[in-house]
């Protein structure tokens, strides 16, 4: 977006980008539903602008003051602002054995799929954030016994703020996925073709074992960049990056995944959302070409797929706040719910009402 967005405002500089990834550039959120769906390969993302080639190497640390990246096979590379853009990588769980899958990139995404194809029947998932539930919803849909299990009372906890849990929990219970909540993991171990689980004492076996705990953004390399890396990198409202002495390192920007924005109350936020992705190199472009940026004006959006519903989240969700349904359609599981009051920043979730959520997130009126 990033690159597109400048282009088209005219921004006329060069381009040059770096990523390990043998598959870049691609979307990720077709990995944990379309694709394991079907047999194509990887399809490389079409908004991708082709005369930007992606120089396959991997950063592995950076010189701030003079905005180099070193790599690890191209050497150094120079210039006149840097923008971070190296997302979240899966998190490992403690002492999990090799051969537990997890998806986060393409290639995540291909040895999942090869190993349903190869005859798997039945997987354990642990972890029910937003990837769980949709590696559930998409693996029930290919028909394997389904097994969730997660520490937290309930699903996707943080996407929802502790909102429409036991409606969550129906969605899986209704695909006939098994749910396993407020459980701890004592121990996975592969025995002959099996895994098997323990959680608080109860052993369940599946062919699949699938890591979905969370993802930790990939600041590893900027360790001694002099950048503050606190759980992603700390920027300004409009992306400019920070140092540890709480100064703005000139010419080094973060957006994605991997930056945690400073909110007006001085918090400094990280949401791992394609949208806001998409937003942050949006509102970049438009700072490289001279432009005032509209992105800071914008709420949170973030949306997920899964048991034939498209759930769509706008604003920031109070945990303690009334959870109110002011629209429903039960013949099409349809349903808009407000959170907040009038007098307060009012934030929306919408499942299977894209147009109702459009124009509540707007402040139109649902009637018109």
């Amino acid at each position: 977006m990033l690159i597109a967005r400048s282009r088209e405002l005219g921004f006329a500089g060069e381009f040059i980008v770096i990523d390990s990834d043998p598959n870049a550039p691609y979307d990720r959120p077709p990995l944990s539903k379309q694709f394991l769906l079907g047999t194509g390969p990887v399809e490389p993302a079409e908004w991708w602008p082709e005369a930007t080639p992606i120089l396959n190497a991997k950063a592995i640390g950076l010189l701030t003051d003079k905005r180099t990246v070193l790599t690890d096979k191209l050497g150094e590379v120079a210039a006149d602002a840097v923008v971070i853009s190296t997302g979240a990588g899966s998190i490992r769980l403690p002492n999990g054995p090799a051969g537990v899958l997890t998806l986060r990139t393409a290639q995540d995404a291909l040895a999942l799929r090869s190993a349903v194809d190869a005859g798997a029947s039945s997987a354990i998932i642990i972890g029910a954030g937003t990837i769980g539930a949709e590696l559930a919803s998409t693996l029930a849909q290919r028909g394997l016994a389904v097994t969730v299990v997660d520490l937290a009372p309930q699903p996707m906890q943080r996407f929802f703020s502790g909102h429409l849990g036991e409606e969550a929990k129906a969605w899986m219970h209704q695909a006939g996925v098994v749910t396993h909540f407020g459980v701890a993991v004592e121990s996975i171990q592969k025995t002959d073709a099996q895994w098997t689980v323990r959680v608080s004492g109860l052993d369940l076996h599946a062919d699949l074992a699938i890591s979905a705990v969370g993802a930790r953004p990939h600041t590893e390399w900027l360790t001694y960049s002099e950048l503050d890396i606190s759980n992603g990198v700390r920027c300004t409202a409009d992306g400019k990056a920070m140092l540890t002495s709480g100064g703005i390192a000139d010419g080094i920007f973060a957006i994605g995944d991997v930056s945690a924005r400073q909110a007006e109350d001085g918090t400094f936020r990280r949401f791992e959302s394609w949208t806001q992705a998409q937003r942050h190199g949006a509102a970049l472009a438009e700072y490289f070409a001279g432009f005032d940026s509209s992105e800071l004006e914008q709420a949170p959006y973030g949306w997920t797929e899964q048991f034939g519903r498209k759930v769509q989240v706008h604003g920031m969700l109070p945990p303690a706040g009334e959870l109110v349904q002011v629209y429903a359609a039960e013949e099409r599981n349809a349903a808009l719910y407000r959170i907040g009051s009038a007098e307060e920043d009012v934030a929306w979730i919408g499942v299977n009402a894209p147009r109702q959520f459009s124009r509540a997130s707007m402040g139109m009126s649902l009637l018109s």
